[in-house]
């Protein structure tokens, strides 16, 4: 693969509201280069072109703001420019040294505009003038010394914000605001806040008994229907969705039997997930449900690369699984169990069996930016990497939409 491909990535940062600050955006500029430390520059460089160029710097981020990892030459070379300042925390590397050079560009950066994080931090003497520097430090949370009393004190002595990376747990993410940190970066929401078993409230139970539905082979409309019209909330949410723009209907879908019969099976397994998925996660981070639906997409649109294409609407209905113990607090097996969904589908998900375990796996090594995973998994499949990529930005956009429009 040539060394112009660029793949992106991106993990979402909490505030202490639990609602997401910005977006890390992770790049890597091929699979042959994954952590070759001769390509940092390479690397860097090219995400941040890409970034504005190719993959669309908004549709990236929503409008929040983009973290962007620097390497000393990019630094120097000030090609983090091409950023909007108003919109951009610039990330130091921690193989950054703060030389006279480095001081210097790091005075200019802030005098352009942009604020400026120390990633992965970790406290010696010498980085004392970048400390006076930097808007925001990442402190790796995996990393007892790191995040111990002493270290987070000394580090509140500056006029800079923390941010707690690798935060797994809700647990961990509870102690590191405890701790005094501002931010979190993890996979803690897609996490199960607690193993229980959760009584359904009506509207919840109804959001189940619809996903139970869709995920039958035989998808009965005169049931669906009747599941819908015990919510009037829940019917007016749906046509909400089916009248926004991107479903492109020419004329405004006023019932809900007119909304099945425009539909048909296929959309309307994929509206109902959307929504009951919208509506399960109701008190979580909305960023969840974009995940989900994110995954459900690209799992569906990578089932065609894999050989798969008969079960593309599986595949997505197993991507919106993916994350379901966390939505619903419950364990995976748990909730797959209550979904009857197909035995194929539910080997793929809670042992990553074939035919649909690696291709599931692949979407979700692809929306966490595991590189190494996805490189592995997509030659397994005999899928090139460029299309993985390609698929996960049409995925991203997707389902931005649908959170959007709910």
């Amino acid at each position: 693969m040539a060394l112009t491909d660029v793949f992106i990535a991106r993990q979402p940062i909490f505030n202490r509201a639990n609602a997401v600050h910005g977006y890390e955006l992770l790049f890597r500029s091929g699979p042959e280069n994954f952590f070759a430390a001769h390509d940092i520059d390479l690397a860097a460089t090219q995400g941040l072109e890409r970034s504005v160029m190719s993959f669309g710097f908004d549709e990236l981020t929503q409008g929040r703001l983009a973290f962007v990892n620097l390497s000393k030459r990019v630094l120097l070379n000030e090609l983090y420019t091409l950023l909007p300042p108003d919109r951009s925390v610039i990330e130091l590397l921690e193989t950054v040294e703060p030389d006279e050079q480095v001081m210097a560009a790091c005075h200019r950066l802030k005098s352009y505009g942009y604020q400026l994080a120390l990633d992965d931090f970790v406290y010696r003497p010498e980085f004392d003038p970048l400390l006076e520097l930097a808007d925001i430090v990442k402190v790796d949370f995996r990393i007892p010394e790191s995040r111990s009393v002493e270290a987070i004190n000394r580090l509140k002595s500056y006029d800079c914000k923390l941010l707690a990376e690798k935060v797994e747990t809700q647990d961990e993410r509870v102690q590191a605001q405890q701790l005094g940190f501002d931010m979190f970066q993890g996979y803690f929401f897609c996490r199960p806040e607690m193993l229980r078993r959760r009584a359904p409230v009506p509207g919840r139970t109804n959001y189940l008994q619809l996903l139970r539905e869709v995920a039958q082979d035989d998808v009965e409309f005169e049931r669906v229907e009747g599941i819908i019209r015990q919510e009037v909330a829940f019917s007016i949410r749906l046509l909400r969705y089916l009248n926004s723009a991107g479903f492109g209907w020419r004329h405004q879908v006023e019932t809900i039997n007119h909304a099945l019969r425009l539909l048909g099976v296929r959309q309307l397994r994929k509206w109902v997930s959307a929504v009951a998925t919208v509506g399960l996660a109701d008190g979580k981070p909305i960023e969840l449900v974009t995940t989900a639906l994110l995954r459900a997409r690209l799992a569906e649109l990578l089932a065609g690369p894999a050989g798969l294409a008969r079960s593309d609407l599986e595949l997505f209905f197993g991507g919106l699984l993916s994350v379901m113990d966390a939505v619903m607090d419950e364990p995976l097996d748990r909730v797959v169990d209550s979904m009857s969904v197909s035995p194929a589908l539910a080997a793929g998900l809670l042992r990553h069996e074939p035919p649909f375990g690696p291709v599931l796996d692949l979407a979700i090594a692809q929306d966490r930016g595991d590189w190494n995973q996805m490189e592995a998994l997509a030659g397994q499949l005999g899928t090139a990497p460029g299309q993985v990529q390609e698929a996960y930005l049409t995925a991203s956009s997707w389902a931005a939409g649908l959170v959007k429009a709910a």
